[in-house]
C-alpha cells in the first residue's frame, strides 16, 4: 500500500493550507482518493518533505567506511 508519511506538524500545516480535516488529509496521503485535491495534497506533502530534508548534509565517504 502506498502512503506518504509526514510529521504531524506538517500534516497540520497541510490541513490549514487546504482547509481540510485531518482525517481527509490522512486519507489523501494514504492514496485512498485519486481526485485533483488529493493529488495536490500529496504533491504539497512531497514538497514539504523535500524542503525539510534539504539542509541535511551527509558525507557519503564517512558513512561507507
Amino acid at each position: 500500500m502506498k502512503k506518504i508519511r509526514v510529521h504531524p506538524d506538517l500534516k497540520k500545516q497541510i490541513v490549514k493550507e487546504f482547509q481540510e480535516t485531518m482525517q481527509s488529509v490522512d486519507m489523501n496521503l494514504k492514496h485512498v482518493f485519486n481526485s485533483e485535491q488529493a493529488k495536490a495534497i500529496q504533491q504539497r506533502a512531497k514538497e514539504l518533505l523535500q524542503a525539510e530534508s534539504e539542509p541535511i548534509k551527509t558525507d557519503v565517504k564517512q558513512v561507507n567506511q
